[in-house]
């Protein structure tokens, strides 16, 4: 994603919060990504680093142990059935 997409995504987005909550964990990675790299840059978009802070808190609560979302929750072994 670079600067102009994602200028026009956080523009076109009105509830930041709601827009990164249902968001697949993969395109959580990609915007957590292209937010990260603009971040870096002399002239970040604006609002770039409200977005950042939301989307790592959603991306570290989807990976928490015991979250629904967690990717190690779906790797345990009870996960399957087995004991």
């Amino acid at each position: 994603m670079n600067r102009s997409q994602l200028a026009r995504f956080l523009k076109l987005s009105a509830d930041p919060e709601a827009t990164l909550t249902a968001a697949s964990t993969d395109e959580l990675g990609i915007i957590v990504d292209a937010l990260y790299r603009n971040l870096d840059t002399p002239k970040p978009v604006f609002g770039a680093q409200d977005w950042y802070d939301l989307a790592t808190e959603e991306l570290a609560r989807r990976t928490a142990p015991g979250s629904p979302d967690s990717y190690r929750q779906a790797s345990s072994p009870d996960a399957y059935g087995a004991a």
